[in-house]
């Protein structure tokens, strides 16, 4: 079928249509004469083609140049992976986690294999068999074990709730490897069908008998299947009287965990810590529970508004908790003796913290602790022995003019409890200060510093009396962030004085190098050292295990302990969670030390966003400053880690930057000394201006700063300087006034 359009046009241009008496469809619009000479007949045009051209080809150029100039080609050219979102953070599924691992005695080492069941070493037999499957662990969510002393046993602690940051409650359970048998642990007053929840379980010394702390009160049972307690405390009291566990500032401030008991090796004895709060002042604070809801269209019951708790929270100024340290022989339970542990003379009258305490292994029953004054400028060493149980004291420590000491870890002793080794501020070159070795002898009186140079002994691993070696993780004078394991020999003979440390790790040398390939992406080290052993054929420390911390991802070597021969590796997380992170686009980091004002010197480590190349010579990213700045602290850190930075860095481009400037760890502590909040801010703006000036990708305009706790406080400090370097920042819970911070003195 065919039609014939046609129109008329009329005057200027109305017009009519109809259809032709054809068929044939017809789309005419025939113009009058005048308006073909309006209209003259279109031609090629290549003059306004050519220029139209060249038009749209500046543009584009244009828009590609301000891209490269932004610093976004190399991201399109080049990128790989995806950026990371906030749930990979919070979600914790691509960081490696593993329960800790511990030594049973001298050739058994407990430890969490790749398959996520417990697994035994033997060094004697170099085999490794599995104490506990994976299915086990899963089902009941383990969060943290104990192993018995023969591994018939092995303490779970699951479901755990939070009390405080370090403090917690959970349910306890035994496992019974050769029978799979679990068996929970609750009190006998506790109803049946309910596990109570709990403060602390442990095992007492090389035994089966069993410790709990429920209701700040101690009790005792003599094994796992036994259903009896025995309550060795009676006077716990919420909020106000602890026992064998720690109040706040004790848990926060000194002890860094949440148990004050200490059990003799062969679990005839234990000591623990009564913390009397009764006379400490009260913070009232508003508390809202996990139930609280707000419900739309239906009656809810839930709280809608706060509860009101209490803490005791001393001040500036305030009453201290009251501390004392008891003892208890428990080998007759129908007639349990109790004696109390004397504190030095020194502080009798003077306000004092309890510091650490321990067993030593020596012929006769002793106990260890250490004291230190309110002010933190003496610190006291001293011994108890049975069967009074008089406190001695062996050594004093006084602070460096215009510093205050460190809360360290307890001292090391010798077998026959004659010397011991510990960690104190030693002066090296001028006026600078480092935590070092000292090497104390009881009845001699002799001192002797082990451990020199420009870097911190970060901790005592063990001491080999036997063959005279100490090991010791510390840091590296020139590279930050790095910590290495140290053996250096003790001054037991008079040749041996002045022995030069050893680092095992540093930049593989000869030490390890047959290991080099294990340990290619590795500069931040743990070591867990075996206990000695004490055999006719084989005496002292026979191995040690090596654990790559960073910044690459984690693996464990088993090595001798005398020639450092690589025996087997342990675990390894790389194979699981490489194709994982080669998935996300992860920052670049960077770390290195930069000149400050006054000669001195500070630590920086910058996550470099994905986008970020080193060719890209005018691209500007945006900054962000995490502050930390809390004396003695350390943000500079070689260690594998996926936290805020990372995802920050990976998800908004931003250069996340940490510093350690004066006041951290290794900076010393006398500019800080009665002047917190002034240098570390200085130096904190110093630090920035110098890479700002120095790094050109680093945007001037947009520079921001964050801090939580101290790092709050610095923060809101730095932002009201008036000095034009950050644009923006963030005080997360900040410490706003000295007078109503707790009065642990720093």
């Amino acid at each position: 079928m065919h039609a014939n359009v046609h129109t008329d046009r009329a005057g200027g241009g109305g017009g009519s249509w109809r259809l032709p008496p054809d068929e044939t469809l017809q789309v005419a619009d025939p113009k009058q004469k005048e308006e073909q000479d309006l209209f003259p007949p279109e031609g090629h045009n290549w003059r306004s083609i050519v220029f139209s051209l060249l038009v749209i080809g500046f543009v584009i150029s244009g828009i590609v140049t301000a891209i490269y100039l932004l610093g976004y080609v190399d991201e399109l050219l080049y990128w790989s992976g995806k950026r990371m979102k906030l749930d990979d953070f919070l979600q914790k599924e691509i960081i490696p986690q593993r329960l800790p691992s511990m030594w049973i005695n001298s050739k058994k080492f407990v430890f969490q294999s790749d398959d996520g069941g417990l697994a035994v070493l033997d060094t004697a037999t170099n085999t490794v068999s599995t104490l506990v499957t994976n299915h086990t662990i899963r089902q009941i969510n383990v969060k943290g074990y104990q192993c018995s002393h023969d591994l018939r046993y092995v303490l779970f602690k699951h479901n755990v709730k939070q009390v405080y940051r370090i403090s917690f409650t959970a349910l306890y359970t035994v496992y019974d490897v050769a029978n799979d048998h679990h068996m929970p642990i609750r009190l006998k007053r506790s109803p049946k069908l309910q596990t109570a929840r709990l403060q602390y379980v442990s095992w007492i010394g090389n035994t089966t008998a069993i410790a709990i702390v429920a209701a700040n009160d101690i009790y005792i049972r003599q094994s796992p299947s036994d259903e009896e307690d025995h309550r060795l405390t009676f006077t716990g009291e919420e909020n106000t009287i602890y026992n064998g566990v720690p109040d706040w500032l004790y848990e926060e401030e000194i002890f860094t965990s949440f148990e004050a008991m200490w059990f003799s090796p062969d679990g005839n004895h234990i000591m623990y810590a009564t913390f009397n709060d009764s006379r400490v002042g009260q913070m009232t604070y508003p508390w809202f529970t996990t139930t609280t809801t707000l419900s739309a269209g239906r009656d809810d019951n839930r709280t809608l508004f706060p509860i009101s708790k209490q803490m005791r929270y001393p001040t500036p100024g305030s009453i201290n908790p009251e501390v004392t340290l008891w003892v208890v022989d428990i080998r007759n339970l129908s007639n349990i003796v109790t004696s109390e542990l004397s504190r030095p003379a020194a502080l009798e009258e003077q306000d004092h913290y309890f510091l650490s305490a321990n067993w030593i292994n020596a012929p006769t029953m002793r106990i260890s602790t250490v004291w230190v004054t309110r002010p933190q400028n003496m610190s006291f060493v001293a011994s108890c022995e049975s069967p009074d149980w008089q406190c001695i004291e062996h050594h004093s420590e006084r602070a460096p003019e215009n510093e205050w000491l460190d809360i360290l870890p307890h001292p090391v002793f010798a077998p026959d409890g004659d010397s011991f080794l510990m960690m104190a501020s030693v002066q090296e070159t001028g006026t600078e200060h480092f935590t070092h070795i000292k090497h104390v002898t009881i009845t001699q009186q002799r001192i002797a510093v082990i451990s020199h140079g420009r870097y911190e002994v970060v901790r005592i691993l063990a001491w080999d009396t036997f063959n005279h070696l100490v090991y010791y993780l510390g840091t590296h004078g020139k590279r930050p962030g790095q910590q290495h394991l140290y053996v250096v020999k003790d001054p037991v003979n008079e040749e041996l004085k002045r022995s030069e440390p050893t680092c095992v790790t540093c930049d593989l040398s000869e030490v390890l190098w047959s290991s080099r390939y294990y340990y290619s992406n590795c500069t931040h080290f743990n070591a867990y050292v075996s206990p000695p052993s004490h055999t006719a054929t084989n005496s002292g420390i026979t191995h040690y295990i090596l654990e790559c911390e960073g910044p690459g991802l984690p693996l464990a070597v088993v090595h001798t302990a005398l020639n450092h021969r690589l025996v087997r590796v342990l675990y390894d997380t790389r194979p699981a969670f490489t194709r994982k992170l080669q998935e996300l686009a992860l920052p670049t980091q960077r770390s290195f030390e930069i000149p400050l004002p006054h000669g001195t010197r500070a630590a920086v480590q910058l996550m470099l966003p994905p986008s970020w190349r080193e060719e890209l010579r005018d691209a500007a990213f945006p900054v962000l400053v995490e502050v930390n700045g809390r004396p003695g602290s350390a943000s500079v850190s070689e260690q594998f880690k996926i936290d805020w930075g990372t995802y920050m860095s990976s998800h908004n481009d931003v250069v996340y930057i940490r510093l350690d400037v004066r006041g951290a760890r290794g900076q010393g502590k006398k500019a800080l000394y009665r002047h917190i909040g002034g240098v570390e801010v200085q130096d904190q703006i110093a630090a920035l201006r110098y890479l700002l000036e120095t790094l050109n990708f680093l945007d001037e305009n947009r520079v921001g700063v964050w801090g939580w706790g101290y790092g709050g406080y610095v923060t809101a400090m730095i932002l009201g300087s008036q000095q034009n370097v950050f644009k923006c920042g963030i005080s997360v819970s900040p410490i706003t006034d000295w007078l109503y911070y707790n009065k642990q003195t720093i």
